[in-house]
């Protein structure tokens, strides 16, 4: 099985999938911008700034998810793990669609790679978000309050549109954890059947 946690920065999404990984059976965990050489790109690069055009980012982030896909997620997947991936195409459609590239582009650039079998949105103020950044560290390229406002309303517009599960955020991370744990074994359960 193959899911996508997306959220925006700040939701939680590291913490959760870690404790996740460990209340379930075979997971390998993994994240976008990925560790191959596109993605370490946009985090030494892009996400510090680098780029001015957003359509230069989505693309950025299709390129490496095709790569990040064909390197390591679907290899797993073939293995038989489930596979959890931090962020996928739900994160360019909600930032890069924030910073104004239209959502169908976004979809085609990332028409390549297939639908995770789950999306889970981990949904939380960006108020509450911008201060659990700031605690462990300095800010981002896409870590501002009003930036997020807009990046949060696509992911719950998506999720409204695409049927996603969307989880309170703002609770300590083991409710959280236990609420996803809960949604992907009825996945799974309904997958086998």
């Amino acid at each position: 099985m193959f899911i996508a946690v997306e959220g925006i920065d700040g939701s939680g999404k590291t913490t959760v999938i870690a404790e996740v990984a460990k209340a379930l059976p075979r997971v390998y965990v993994t994240r976008e911008p990925s560790g191959g050489p596109i993605g370490r790109l946009l985090k030494e690069w892009a996400l510090r700034g680098g780029t001015a055009d957003p359509h230069v980012d989505a693309l950025l982030f299709a390129a490496d998810r095709v790569e990040h896909y064909k390197r390591e997620i679907e290899p797993k997947l073939r293995e038989g793990y489930i596979v959890i991936t931090e962020r996928y195409v739900e994160s360019s459609i909600a930032y890069q669609g924030a910073a104004g590239v239209p959502i169908e582009y976004i979809l085609y650039i990332n028409s390549v790679v297939p639908r995770p079998h789950l999306t889970i949105i981990l949904d939380v103020d960006p108020a509450e978000a911008v201060k659990r950044i700031k605690a462990r560290g300095s800010l981002e390229k896409f870590e501002d309050v009003e930036f997020l406002r807009r990046v949060r309303e696509i992911y719950l517009a998506r999720a409204r549109a695409e049927g996603y599960p969307v989880i309170d955020a703002g609770r300590p991370a083991g409710e959280v954890a236990k609420d996803v744990v809960a949604i992907i074994e009825r996945a799974m359960a309904s997958l086998r059947r």
